[in-house]
């Protein structure tokens, strides 16, 4: 394999978009730390290893799926895929064979984390559902994102399960209070992706990629300010569970919501700053206080 094609590969798996799945790993990681005042390293390491390689199984495959679309959009920084196989500098088959090797992958190191006393069985099941949930995000039979579901589907991903695979082996287990918790951030992912949809909506419809955004229509606007207007909503009623100084931390994002609502059609960039700064703002809250 020469370089530039192993610089492709790389790009494909679209290493940039990781980057938030790190900052939802590490807020669940705050948030067990905010419960426990300690973490264990090597559990932390492990979680993350599996985390990062389901996400890249998620993403090759659905750089296989998307290739008809991804053709015809424009790409930005958060949206369009990579442009990797519409360019044709390697086939279609080396995505979805990355894909299929990263998910054994990630199962291998699951089982071995379970059996070694690192992972819970509640997180090996976190876990097999993230995987399902980002495989069937893009490839058949259900193809998620082809529907009005896979909005959902990615915000479950990025709101709950990736916050959670960090959290569950640190304490052992789900609670109430880490579902409550991450609400808003789930809020926000979901805020995140209707504007990243929105950029995709006129390729999205050419190949009959019927999203949620596509379905929406002019709709989606409102559907992503009110969303905007909950992540706060909800915050404000997680006074039961955290101290307020935690939950004053969110709303010191809320410029950023302002920017998000206000530049919704000019593209994705202010809805995912904002995802991420809830995310961030939380965690160092949590660590604080």
């Amino acid at each position: 394999m020469d370089l530039r094609k192993l610089v492709a590969l790389i790009k494909m798996g679209r290493p940039f978009v990781v980057v938030a799945g790190l900052i939802a790993y590490t807020l669940g990681l705050s948030m067990a730390y905010y419960q426990l005042q300690t973490l264990e390293p090597t559990k932390a390491f492990m979680g993350l290893l599996i985390m990062v390689s389901a996400i890249f199984m998620a993403h090759y495959a659905n750089e296989y799926a998307d290739v008809d679309t991804d053709s015809l959009t424009r790409r930005t920084w958060f949206s369009g895929g990579s442009g990797v196989l519409p360019s044709g500098i390697i086939p279609r088959s080396w995505a979805l064979r990355a894909a299929v090797l990263l998910a054994l992958l990630s199962v291998i190191l699951t089982v071995s984390s379970f059996f070694a006393g690192i992972l819970p069985i509640q997180g090996v099941f976190i876990v097999a559902l993230g995987m399902l949930g980002g495989w069937f995000y893009s490839m058949p039979p259900l193809r998620l994102e082809r529907t009005a579901g896979g909005e959902l589907d990615n915000a479950l991903l990025g709101g709950f399960l990736m916050p959670l695979i960090a959290y569950v082996p640190q304490v052992g287990h789900v609670d109430l209070k880490a579902v409550l918790i991450l609400t808003p951030i789930f809020l926000a992912v979901m805020v995140n992706l209707l504007a990243v949809h929105w950029a995709d909506r006129k390729a999205d419809a050419v190949v009959g990629k019927n999203t949620l955004v596509v379905h929406l229509g002019k709709r989606t606007r409102i559907v992503h300010a009110v969303l905007t207007a909950f992540i706060y909503l909800s915050s404000a009623f997680l006074i039961v569970v955290i101290p307020w100084q935690v939950i004053l931390a969110i709303f010191l994002t809320l410029p950023l919501a302002f920017w998000a609502v206000s530049n919704f059609e000019k593209g994705p960039m202010s809805s995912s700053f904002l995802m991420a700064a809830v995310m961030i703002f939380l965690s160092v809250a949590f660590f604080i206080f």
